[in-house]
């Protein structure tokens, strides 16, 4: 670049910088927030899943663990081949930032004012679980950069074909990071169908986006044939689901077959444990289930579980509704003895241990085999981050519900709405839809993370929709170039069919 062109290309980043000084004084705290996290505990976290799901199948990159390994195809085997641990989080503390940025980017566009939208990135560059997620290794922040990335792809401007192709491949490989982004496929094939324009172009840009999700699919369930013989993502859905129904399961009258029975809980509904522990505990009927019968286990779990839900649908749709609504609570407690403990995504006054199946011993070994030496945890600065997570340093639920409702008010006055409000139910339908897909299984506060990220930016593009702002934005006033014009019937009169262009400057004023 030469020496006018550089120059002149500050000159413009510094014009940005002061016109959106506000959200860069935000971006700039979140990035030193997350230098403190590095320098607290290094290299990384390491969670139960860490070595389960991602570490240990990292040499051989095999499928056939507990979770799908998109985060180790994509993420950890380019980065670690090259990079140590703490490269690793570095990029994923990074996310953090993008997200953040791609989401302001958004919403200005769309006709946000620059507080509302500074306000709407706070939680992601905030929120101490945000931190402690981005700094674990583990899928989550991968996940949730794909989904932002997407969303906001699709939300720029009204659909076109390369944004829909991109969007649904992102979307695609998102779900070889965390399968339960399999449920965005509703809104990704939605969206454009209902956005506006000729219907020949909206049916096309929906089954684009359709091809650009599966092909991501396609190509791992191929890789997972491989080494299995069948096709598929992972081979633990049916446990997980499992897990779910054990909570309420009564199998009187549910004609479950003999070989299932066994998954029959024999405790009192009343003193039963929570889904973690019907689906991952040793002393589940689960994994006596698959004692016997293997990798069969999956099915069989996943046979019984659909019939006890039709069975009970009730009391799946309440165990799941109720869990749901957790999200919303004020605070982020232990809700209940049945959930998974939140101080698991607590930071901890030293490194962090998940014993008896996470050690330090483990994490020691681990960390020197990927270049980083010795676990080191700051006192200093973990007392720092606990306190600032534990008294405050979160997100409160009740916001959410705050921005759910805004993200729906322009349904209110649809037609006097300005046109962010289909990228605030985009946005909307697929932040409910991802929660609810972790909701299904069991309730996590790591799996509300999404909500966090996603939720806010649906509540000010409904602000500003429902406000009428943004009602000029040429991306929603012109049909783009690449669509076919959409043609208008002779009137009865017998005049011929006139095809409808986009009104010149004379006929707009």
């Amino acid at each position: 670049m030469t020496g006018p062109r550089r120059a002149g290309r500050l000159a413009h980043l510094a014009r940005l910088a002061r016109q959106h000084w506000f959200f860069v004084v935000l971006l700039l705290l979140g990035l030193a927030a997350r230098v403190v996290v590095t320098i607290a505990y290094r290299p990384a976290i390491l969670y139960i899943d860490s070595l389960a799901s991602y570490l240990y199948p990292l040499h051989k990159l095999d499928p056939t663990g507990q979770d799908p390994i998109g985060y180790d195809i994509f993420l950890l085997s380019p980065l670690l081949a090259i990079a140590h641990l703490s490269t690793v989080v570095a990029i994923q503390h990074i996310f953090g930032l993008a997200m953040a940025v791609a989401g302001y980017a958004l919403l200005v566009h769309r006709g946000a004012g620059r507080l509302p939208a500074t306000l709407a990135v706070v939680p992601v560059l905030f929120d101490a679980y945000q931190w402690h997620i981005e700094h674990s290794i583990m899928a989550e922040p991968l996940f949730e950069a794909l989904l932002v990335a997407a969303l906001v792809t699709l939300a720029w401007r009204r659909p076109g074909r390369r944004a829909v192709i991109a969007a649904g491949l992102m979307l695609g490989v998102a779900v070889t990071v965390r399968q339960a982004g399999e449920v965005l496929v509703l809104p990704l094939v939605a969206y454009p169908l209902l956005a506006g324009g000729a219907w020949r172009n909206r049916l096309g840009c929906a089954a684009l986006a359709l091809a650009g999700f599966a092909a991501p699919l396609a190509a791992y369930a191929t890789y997972y044939h491989s080494f299995t013989g069948h096709y598929a993502i992972s081979q633990v859905g049916g446990g997980s689901l499992y897990g779910r129904v054990a909570t309420f399961a009564d199998c009187t009258g549910a004609q479950i077959p003999a070989n299932e029975q066994v998954l029959c809980p024999q405790i009192p509904r009343e003193q039963r444990l929570g889904p973690d522990f019907w689906a991952h505990d040793a002393a589940s009927p689960y994994f006596r289930l698959r004692d016997q019968v293997g990798t069969a286990a999956d099915r069989l779990a996943r046979d019984f579980s659909m019939r006890i839900i039709r069975h009970q649908p009730l009391d799946f749709l309440a165990a799941v509704g109720s869990d749901a609504a957790k999200v919303f609570s004020w605070h982020r407690l232990h809700q209940s003895p049945t959930d998974p403990p939140v101080d698991r995504w607590q930071f901890q006054t030293g490194f962090p241990t998940y014993l008896p199946l996470v050690n330090m011993d483990e994490i020691t070994r681990l960390s020197h085999k990927y270049g980083d030496g010795d676990p080191v945890a700051d006192p200093p600065l973990t007392h720092f981050l606990r306190a600032y997570q534990l008294r405050g340093g979160y997100t409160p639920g009740p916001l959410l519900a705050v921005a759910v409702l805004l993200a729906l008010a322009p349904l209110a006055r649809w037609r006097r709405a300005g046109p962010a409000r289909g990228p605030a139910l985009l946005f909307l339908a697929s932040s409910v839809l991802v929660l609810l897909a972790g909701d299904v299984v069991v309730f996590s506060w790591r799996y509300q993370l999404p909500g966090y990220v996603l939720l806010p930016v649906a509540g000010v593009l409904g602000l500003t929709a429902w406000r009428g702002r943004g009602a000029i934005d040429p991306d929603e006033r012109a049909t783009p170039a690449s669509d076919p014009p959409e043609f208008v019937p002779a009137r009865p009169g017998g005049d011929p069919p006139a095809t409808r262009t986009t009104p010149g400057p004379a006929a707009q004023t």
